[in-house]
């Protein structure tokens, strides 16, 4: 039998106990309502074992009176409390209550009207029966499915309380006043109302609060993610609308700089036209980092001989450094063969934001890659990527917010800019499970890098080089090419066979280079800027220049038979038409290294809409890319078209320029008949020959061409 004194002391021990839990756990958690009303419930509990303690000590009644009157408040306080966290507000409380209240008058009946030990011992156990069945009720229907582990820490407790006072009202046999703490059901119930109950209780609350604190933070986190989601969808909305004003916007200065004579006017157009151009270039890149926000796809994990992919990555961007006379290097110190499982769609953004950022704020001196194998495992490698440059350094201050979004240092604000390539490059290393890392010194350049961990592939794409005998690969390649479209599709073309190539965007620019550089071959678009290509192989036949032997191609739409007879006239060694198909183009290069005759590299197919077209595009552009390249087409080519036909009559160098830009573009992007219409167009303009209807007709037929382009939109979204 347990000694019911030590249980007194216990009792007490505990209920200080609970009520400093109680009270920690109300400090955490001071919003959540119920949780301050719970520190006073042992607070009352110990009041009434104090209560009973003092039987013997001072009057009977009055002790017995003192500690039910404290017992039936703790039991309204403590369904109060559980009530208010659970937000219970139904009649239930109401009638614990009222039945409490009851218990109190009967109690009071048989402590001093018609005393008697046995009567109140059951109205005690009848309240607590009460208070017990009232919480079950309330934890089963409204807790448990929120609040699981809390509730059964109650449910638990509860139960074993309900049935403890359930069997002493039932069982208990009838006894006298001096028998009270010696009867095993009190000492019985003293230990599990007094000890065991309230460490189940303390614990339940913190739980309670546990599970509501975890709920709260999930729908923060839902919210957040959602407003996420919102954010992004915007800024990819207003950013897709945003390309249209712009565009005619640099569309129309370019066309007034070419019209105008007056330097002043010339100063004010570029200054529109620069303009225009950071704001584009701003729009891209939000459009980007909204899509990293709304993207949670998991990596794209390929098999890849990576020496080979970063020299082809550095032969598509040895161009820019070209251009700004940096000198570019590449030290790759992995072995040859290593081939690796990365996402190489998304390591090449970053190296490609790396680099460009790098060539970007470099003015004089070089820019360098290097890859170091930093661990070697037997299924794994890490490596270092490293992007180093001659620029003007970063100050230590502003290195650590870099990686912000819309945050830039010194240098990036004399050079304009977004603020936001190096947040892109950041959030895309961490989809990478890596960091970027920034060492600078200011006047001596700066270093950006980072691990990255990848498996090791099987070599299964060593076998699959470029070691065919169908075709060249490392030629030396001047490319000559304005629209940037076009040019970018090329290099990425050529640089994946590890051709070597420099840029030219107009003619002038060209015969320069050629007369710097020795070339393999020459890609000559037949009308630039400045000059036609016809005027450009003319001027070198008169100077000395270093490709004299050099085959020259013809990369061009005009392919009718008479264009290709003056070409051929003009020593032209073949002709590369355009839309540019990879095969046809590295076919060409190929054949110009040979004795072979010239044939027009073109297969364009007679249609309103070619779909294949963007699976050529989407080898160059990513996906969001190519639907931006298809929007900004779509939406301004009627205004375009419509812009052409008021040039024709005063301005026709001009129309002439339009439509000729126009028409490469809807070839590339498949629009077949209507690129050809345009070519007929501007064939006809350049022979002088009046167009009659021409234009209106041309306007018809792309109005059944964006039909066509439409119903195939759709279908795909089927």
């Amino acid at each position: 039998m347990l000694d019911s004194f030590t249980l007194y002391f216990a009792s007490i021990a505990v209920m200080v106990v609970m009520t400093l839990l109680n009270f920690l756990t109300w400090r955490t958690n001071k919003h959540t309502p119920g949780t301050l009303l719970y520190i006073f419930y042992p607070v009352l509990l110990l009041g009434v074992i104090i209560g009973f303690t003092l039987i013997g000590r001072v009057p009977e009644l009055v002790a017995i009176s003192i500690a039910n009157i404290l017992m039936f408040a703790a039991s309204i306080v403590h369904c109060l409390a559980i009530s208010q966290f659970l937000d219970y507000r139904g009649i239930g409380f109401k009638l614990v209550c009222a039945f409490t209240a009851f218990s109190s008058v009967m109690l009071g009946y048989y402590s001093f009207l018609s005393p008697s030990i046995q009567d109140r011992l059951f109205i005690s156990d009848i309240q607590h029966i009460a208070e017990a069945a009232f919480l079950l009720f309330i934890f089963i229907k409204y807790a448990r499915k929120p609040y699981p582990n809390g509730s059964i820490v109650y449910i638990i407790i509860l139960t074993l309380v309900a049935v403890s006072f359930i069997a002493r009202s039932i069982f208990m046999q009838k006894i006298e006043q001096h028998d009270t703490l010696l009867s095993p059901w009190f000492s019985s119930l003293l230990f599990l109302n007094g000890v065991i109950a309230p460490m189940f209780y303390a614990a339940g609350m913190a739980l309670l609060c546990n599970e509501r604190r975890e709920q709260h933070l999930n729908k923060l986190t839902k919210k957040a993610r959602k407003d996420l989601e919102i954010r992004g969808l915007f800024l990819s909305t207003i950013s897709h609308e945003i390309r249209t004003p712009l565009n005619g916007i640099l569309g129309s200065a370019q066309l007034v700089m070419n019209q105008t004579s007056d330097a002043r006017n010339k100063a004010y157009c570029e200054a529109i036209i620069n303009s225009a151009e950071s704001l584009n270039l701003l729009v891209d890149k939000v459009l980007d980092y909204a899509s990293l926000d709304q993207s949670d796809e998991a990596l794209y994990e390929e098999d890849i001989e990576f020496k080979t992919w970063i020299q082809n990555l550095c032969l598509l961007l040895s161009p820019l450094a070209e251009q700004k006379q940096l000198k570019f290097e590449l030290l790759c110190n992995i072995p040859d063969q290593a081939c690796y499982y990365c996402d190489q769609q998304k390591l090449r953004q970053i190296i490609i934001n790396l680099v460009g950022n790098a060539i970007k704020f470099t003015d004089q001196g070089s820019v360098k890659i290097q890859i170091d194998l930093i661990t070697e495992k037997q299924l794994e490698h890490t490596i270092k990527i490293s992007v180093k440059d001659s620029g003007p350094g970063i100050e230590n201050d502003e290195i650590a917010y870099l990686t912000e979004p819309y945050v830039q240092s010194n240098a990036g604000k004399e050079k304009g800019g977004t603020g936001l390539g190096l947040a892109i490059t950041s959030r895309l290393l961490e989809k990478l499970h890596s960091k970027l890392e920034i060492a600078s010194s200011l006047g001596s350049g700066s270093v950006f890098s980072f691990d990255i961990t990848c498996a090791l592939g099987e070599l299964s794409l060593v076998a699959q080089r470029h070691q065919s005998k169908d075709y060249l690969t490392g030629l030396k390649v001047l490319l000559v090419e304005d629209l940037d479209l076009n040019q970018k599709i090329a290099v990425e073309f050529m640089a994946d066979d590890e051709h070597k190539i420099k840029l030219a965007k107009d003619g002038k620019t060209a015969i320069e280079l050629m007369q710097a550089h020795h070339f393999d071959v020459v890609l000559l678009d037949m009308n630039l800027p400045d000059l036609t290509g016809q005027q450009v192989l003319k001027t070198l036949a008169k100077i000395e220049h270093k490709n004299q032997r050099t085959p020259v191609l013809a990369f061009t739409a005009s392919l009718s038979p008479s264009e290709v007879k003056e070409y051929l006239a003009l020593g032209i060694k073949d002709i590369v038409g355009k839309p540019i198909k990879h095969q046809k183009l590295r076919q060409a290069l190929s054949d110009s290294q040979s004795t072979k005759t010239a044939t027009v590299a073109v297969d364009l197919v007679d249609t309103l809409y070619d779909a294949s077209a963007s699976e050529t595009l989407t080898s160059s552009f990513s996906i969001d890319e190519v639907s931006s390249i298809y929007n900004e087409f779509v939406l301004s080519t009627r205004n375009k078209l419509n812009h052409c036909q008021a040039l024709v009559e005063q301005q026709p160098e001009q129309c002439i320029k339009l439509l000729h830009r126009q028409a490469n573009t809807a070839l590339q992007l498949g629009f077949n008949r209507y690129g050809l219409a345009l070519k007929k167009i501007e064939r006809r303009m350049l022979d002088k020959k009046p167009l009659k209807n021409a234009i209106n007709e041309a306007l018809d037929l792309w109005q059944q061409s964006l039909e066509e382009y439409l119903r195939c939109v759709r279908k795909g979204l089927q």
